[in-house]
């Protein structure tokens, strides 16, 4: 694995203005993540600083001011302490968090101006900040949500190599709520042939049940430019049977509209089997189209059935 970089840089700003989004703001401290998620599809963004895909987790920016710049953005007259969205583009809990803490520092400034945030991690540094949180959601909305995409642990070294177990998210979550802080599970992305399949959703819906997330939000794969030539040259090295397949399927970002109407069908069985209901979800990104029909009792065998 290549040898990690930081690199650090001032923001001149820390709030950027998102639309299309269930919220109108995102902050993230650092850009590139050393989670190594193959599938990330903020991979692309390193093209903007020259950079190619495979640097995104090598080549780690630092906002070294952020939490000074943050702190008069939240001050100005025409803030309307809306709702800040934390971790849209990496991970603000990845190891480096623990030595520049600009994600504590987020969360510091937040919380003086009783200013509502959501997170969205695969780490489990985030139960350092456990007092802050825990002091925030008594007094305005607080949202952690913990992105599980599978829970075999082969599956899960190969997709997400830098990444704590998925099973460790999940008690650190049950950690939160049980503080009073809400949390939810991000199934996101499914991944198609890997991690589609009706036993691995379950497991990972079970477990989020088991673990107290008050909800669970799932979504197919996209492979928009870049990130597809990266997440597939991942695949021809790890999955080589399933790159016939995944260039049948995706001839655009999105998957095909009959894969998304089953594997949707697929989710809402299981999500309902286990009190959870997807139209509650108020966070998120734009989800995959409803099914029109129920998924059959038996194997749907989607990972063979992409094009």
């Amino acid at each position: 694995m290549a040898k990690t970089h930081y690199i650090e840089i001032p923001c001149r700003t820390a709030l950027n203005r998102v639309r299309g989004m269930p919220f109108a703001w995102s902050l993230n401290p650092y850009r590139g993540c050393t989670h190594n998620c193959h599938y990330c599809y903020a991979v692309a963004t390193h093209s903007y600083y020259g950079l190619a895909a495979k640097d995104f987790g090598s080549t780690i920016f630092v906002k070294t001011n952020l939490v000074e710049v943050l702190r008069g953005e939240l001050a100005r007259r025409s803030w309307a302490n809306e709702k800040v969205a934390i971790g849209t583009a990496t991970d603000p809990y990845q190891p480096c968090e623990g030595r520049y803490r600009l994600t504590r520092g987020a969360l510091e400034a937040l919380r003086e101006r009783t200013n509502p945030f959501s997170i969205v991690t695969k780490s489990t540094l985030v139960l350092r900040d456990l007092d802050v949180l825990v002091d925030v959601s008594r007094q305005t909305d607080v949202t952690v949500h913990f992105t599980i995409t599978t829970l075999d642990p082969a599956t899960w070294r190969s997709v997400e190599p830098g990444t704590p177990p998925p099973w460790k998210r999940l008690q650190v979550m049950r950690r939160l709520v049980e503080a009073g802080v809400s949390c939810g599970v991000f199934l996101a992305p499914i991944l198609p042939g890997i991690t589609d399949s009706a036993e691995s959703i379950e497991a990972v819906v079970e477990s989020a049940r088991k673990h107290g997330a008050s909800h669970v939000w799932a979504s197919p794969l996209r492979l928009a430019p870049l990130v597809k030539e990266h997440y597939l040259g991942f695949v021809a090295d790890v999955y080589p049977d399933l790159v016939p397949r995944y260039e049948r399927a995706y001839s655009g970002t999105n998957a095909p509209a009959n894969y998304q109407t089953a594997i949707q069908a697929r989710l809402d069985r299981i999500l309902a089997r286990h009190g959870y209901d997807q139209d509650s979800m108020r966070e998120g990104r734009s989800a995959p189209a409803r099914a029109t029909r129920t998924d059959p009792e038996g194997p749907l065998q989607l990972s063979l059935r992409l094009g």
